[in-house]
């Protein structure tokens, strides 16, 4: 944003270094009964702004203006709107030489209408002049010799009283305030440009931007409903596993806990395989706490870090590595056998009860950890765990890019895909849902990651947060 705050700053510094300039405006009313072209009004009013370019009228302001300095540097003249008001503004660094520049065009404007209208009626008294003299000395009493001289009368007193249909209405007088620049307006104009250049630039930002963007934009591109919005949170990014949540972020994983409990009240999801598009979309974050919570006096849950490339629980919770998924995939353990408990004490405010959840850590990865037998293995190891526990979350790597939980997805009640906002590529994810219904996954819906305040989505949930 800082580029587009400058353009109001610069609008308003050039505003600031630019010589002041003043504007001052005389008005002359005009009558088409004496035109000078035809009687059409609008070329009546565009010949009356064209005369105030000859030459002559020019001169003639300058005339007027001698001895008082020179002409106002710009000179313009226009009609005002459909009436017969013809402007003539006159703007200088001076205002009082604008204000007289404005009276002397106008002036000399009127001077030159007045002059060429006499010129007309003198034209035609020297006409009538012409007629008298060539009648006889039988004639001059006729009624052809009066008529002549009558019409004669009747041009000189016009020409006497001839003022070329135009007058003054308006002298202009020194203005007292500039009229360019104009700091507040160049500045709010600048603004105003800045903003539109800001939503330009955002909105293609927005279209060429490659990440998902809203939790909406994750519901469409996964083409399932969302679950749950995990909100930025200080206290999961300082320890998003063993670490003790804030309330907020304890109220998010409950509703999280909340939905899939009710997602299919005709039957008990047992299973979730949490996974993501990318790494470090919080999957395990998401799955992690997901567990905590669900874990209870009455509920048993067990977590399964399923991430072989990324093993991290064993350091972070003081498990024996040696107890390990691993051991499983190869057939050296059974699942139960490589599971420890971790007492989880109840969270802040007492929204948890402290409860207990089963962990298998992932351990070393095997050499054939893709092997299909080896993750089937686990996945009948996990039907008999369904009958122990109320809850099992299973941790796994991003499914597009390490395949080696695919075999678990027949085997599991549902699939949960984390995604992250201003994180998560939007192309990764529709990849990750197209391999999801190419195996024909119970893929339940996402939870979105990371949501700032501003990430409305069409309903509210959760407590709070201040």
């Amino acid at each position: 944003m800082l580029p587009f705050l400058l353009i109001p700053i610069a609008a308003l510094a050039f505003s600031l270094s630019q010589e002041e300039r003043y504007t001052a405006t005389a008005s002359v009313l005009f009558s088409d009964k004496d035109n000078l072209v035809s009687d059409d009004a609008e070329r009546e009013a565009a010949t009356n702004v064209e005369l105030l370019s000859f030459d002559q009228i020019k001169r003639g302001a300058e005339k007027l203006l001698a001895g008082t300095g020179p002409i106002a540097e710009e000179i313009d003249a226009r009609q005002a709107g459909t009436a017969n008001v013809l402007t003539i503004t006159a703007t200088d660094p001076s205002p009082d030489r604008a204000a007289r520049s404005a009276n002397a065009y106008a002036s000399a404007y009127l001077a030159f209408r007045r002059t060429t209208a006499q010129q007309r009626l003198l034209a035609e008294e020297r006409f009538v002049r012409r007629e008298i003299r060539r009648l006889g000395d039988s004639d001059r009493a006729l009624a052809r010799g009066d008529e002549l001289r009558e019409r004669l009368r009747r041009l000189e007193f016009d020409r006497s009283r001839e003022r070329g249909g135009v007058r003054e209405v308006q002298n202009a007088t020194p203005p007292r305030s500039p009229s360019s620049p104009k700091p507040v307006r160049n500045t709010i104009i600048g603004g105003i440009v800045a903003l539109f250049l800001a939503l330009v630039t955002a909105l293609l930002f927005e279209r060429l931007d490659p990440r998902v963007l809203s939790p909406k934009e994750v519901e469409t591109t996964l083409g399932r409903p969302i679950l749950g919005l995990i909100r930025k949170s200080r206290a999961l990014a300082r320890g998003p596993v063993g670490g003790k949540p804030a309330p907020d972020d304890v109220d998010d994983f409950l509703a999280l806990r909340a939905h899939l409990r009710y997602m299919h009240p005709d039957r008990s999801l047992r299973s979730v395989l949490v996974t993501s598009s990318a790494e470090g979309d919080g999957k395990t974050t998401v799955a992690w706490n997901l567990a905590r919570v669900a874990a209870g006096p009455d509920t048993r849950v067990l977590f399964i870090e399923g991430d072989l490339r990324h093993p991290i629980l064993a350091s972070t919770l003081g498990l024996d590595p040696e107890l390990n998924l691993a051991r499983v995939l190869t057939g050296a353990a059974a699942l139960s056998e490589v599971t420890q408990e971790v007492a989880l004490p109840s969270t802040q405010n007492g929204r948890t009860p402290p409860g207990i959840v089963a962990v298998a850590t992932a351990g070393a990865a095997p050499t054939r950890s893709t092997d299909a037998l080896a993750w089937e293995r686990l996945g009948a190891a996990l039907r008999d765990a369904e009958r122990q526990f109320d809850l099992i979350v299973i941790d796994t790597a991003p499914i597009l890019l390490v395949p080696d939980a695919i075999p678990l997805l027949s085997n599991v009640g549902g699939v949960v895909v984390v995604g992250r906002l201003r994180r998560t590529p939007r192309a990764a994810m529709a990849r990750l849902r197209e391999q999801l219904d190419t195996v024909d996954a119970p893929t339940l819906g996402a939870v979105v990651n990371s949501v700032g305040k501003d990430a409305a989505y069409g309903y509210a949930y959760g407590g709070r947060r201040e």
